[in-house]
């Protein structure tokens, strides 16, 4: 599912809707404290596309955070398909 090292949270794509729940719950009082957010484990099979808009939108409420992942700006997913977006799109311009 998910845990913490150091600065680092490592998280699996896996996850279902209450593990994402979970998580989210777990990042907001700690996203201060997060550099990075890693993915443990190979593949880019999301369980639900709720964990990729989380994801999403910790880098638009942070954007210094490091999200190896979003880094790439597109990739294809088994179950959802190719996703793609810009650097722009990833900052909260207001």
């Amino acid at each position: 599912m998910f845990n913490i090292d150091g600065e680092v949270l490592n998280i699996t794509l896996d996850m279902g809707l209450d593990d994402v729940v979970e998580l989210k719950n777990f990042i907001e009082s700690r996203l201060e404290y997060i550099d990075e957010i890693g993915i443990d484990g190979s593949g880019k099979d999301f369980a639900t596309s709720s964990l990729l808009q989380l994801l999403i939108s910790i880098k638009k409420s942070k954007p210094e955070i490091k999200i190896p992942l979003l880094e790439g700006c597109n990739f294809e997913l088994k179950e959802f398909g190719k996703i793609s977006w810009t650097e722009e799109e990833l900052v909260d311009n207001g």
